[in-house]
C-alpha cells in the first residue's frame, strides 16, 4: 500500500510540474515568436522538443520503435491533428496584439469541453450530459467576458477602430482551430485507446511540426533572431514541449487521471496571470472572472 501511495504522490508532483511548464507556454510563445519570427520559433522549438523527447524515450523506455513507426490510423487521424495544432496555436498567439492575447489564449482551453463533445460522436458509450452543456456554457461565457472589450470596439457596422479586417480576426480563428484540432486529437485517441496504447505520438508529432515549419521559416523575412529570442525559443522547446509532455506521460502511469485532470484545470488561470506578469499589465476583474469560468468549464467537462 505504501509503495502505491508513494507512486501516486510522485505522479501528483510530476503532473503539477508539467502543468506549471505548460502555463508558461503562452507567455514564451507570445514573446519568443514575435521576437524570433513565428515560423523560426516553431521550427526550432518543435525540433528541439521532439529530439529531446526521443532521447528521453530511448533512455527511459529503452526503445524508439513505438515512437517512430506508427500505424496508418495514427498518421491520418491523431498525428495530423497534432501537427495542425502545433502550427495554429503559436501562429494565433504571435499574430495577437497586446489586448487580444489574453482572450486568444483562453480560447485554446475550449478543447477539454470540445473533446467531450467529439467523444460523444466518436467514442462508443460516451454520451452528452447536462454537465457537459453547463461546462460549455461556462467556458463560452468566460471567453465572451475576456474578449468583451474587443468585441465592443468592433461595432456591428464595421466602423470601429479595427473594422472587420481579416488580420484582426485571424488570431481568434487560429486559436479556435487549435482548440478544435486538439479536441479531435484527444477524442480519436480515446476511441482507439486500447489499440494505440503501445504507441506515443508526441515525439514524432513535434518533429513533423518542425519540418513543416522549415520552408515557412525560410521565406520569413525580418532580422536574424537576437540571443534573447533564441533563448526563449529553446526554453519553450525544452520546457513546455519536452519536459512538460514527458513528465505528464510519466505522471499518468502513477497518479489517478481524475486528480491530474483537476490539476490541468488550473492551467487557464495560471497561464493568464503569467501573461499579465510578463506583459506588465494588471489583470482586471473581467479577465480574472473569465479565466476562472474557463477553468470551471474544464473541471465540469471531466468525467467523474
Amino acid at each position: 500500500m505504501e509503495p502505491a501511495r508513494s507512486a501516486s504522490r510522485l505522479g501528483f508532483i510530476l503532473g503539477s510540474v508539467a502543468v506549471l511548464f505548460w502555463s508558461f507556454g503562452a507567455s514564451l510563445v507570445y514573446l519568443g515568436a514575435r521576437e524570433a519570427g513565428v515560423w523560426r520559433f516553431v521550427m526550432v522549438a518543435s525540433l528541439t522538443g521532439g529530439a529531446l523527447l526521443l532521447i528521453a524515450r530511448g533512455i527511459y523506455q529503452r526503445e524508439l520503435w513505438t515512437a517512430v513507426r506508427l500505424p496508418w490510423r495514427l498518421w491520418i487521424g491523431p498525428l495530423l491533428c497534432f501537427v495542425l495544432y502545433g502550427l495554429a496555436w503559436p501562429w494565433a498567439l504571435a499574430s495577437s496584439n497586446a489586448r487580444q492575447v489574453y482572450g486568444v489564449s483562453l480560447i485554446n482551453y475550449l478543447w477539454p469541453v470540445l473533446t467531450v463533445l467529439f467523444s460523444a460522436a466518436l467514442v462508443p458509450g460516451v454520451r452528452l450530459t447536462s454537465r457537459v452543456a453547463l461546462a460549455l456554457a461556462l467556458a463560452l461565457a468566460g471567453l465572451g467576458i475576456a474578449n468583451l472589450r474587443q468585441i465592443g470596439e468592433l461595432g456591428f457596422n464595421g466602423t470601429g477602430p479595427h473594422g472587420w479586417s481579416f488580420r484582426h480576426f485571424l488570431p481568434y480563428g487560429l486559436a479556435l482551430l487549435a482548440a478544435l484540432t486538439w479536441a479531435a486529437y484527444s477524442a480519436l485517441l480515446a476511441r482507439w485507446k486500447k489499440w494505440v496504447g503501445n504507441y506515443v505520438t508526441s515525439p514524432l508529432g513535434f518533429v513533423l511540426i518542425g519540418l513543416v515549419a522549415v520552408p515557412l521559416a525560410a521565406r520569413e523575412g525580418g532580422p536574424r533572431p537576437t540571443a534573447f529570442a533564441t533563448f526563449l525559443t529553446l526554453l519553450y522547446g525544452a520546457g513546455p514541449l519536452a519536459v512538460g509532455y514527458l513528465l505528464w506521460e510519466i505522471a499518468l502511469s502513477r497518479a489517478r487521471v481524475q486528480t491530474l485532470s483537476m490539476l490541468a484545470a488550473a492551467t487557464p488561470v495560471l497561464s493568464t496571470f503569467l501573461l499579465c506578469f510578463f506583459l506588465k499589465t494588471r489583470p482586471g476583474v473581467e479577465l480574472v472572472l473569465a479565466a476562472l469560468l474557463v477553468s470551471a468549464g474544464v473541471v465540469l467537462s471531466r468525467k467523474e
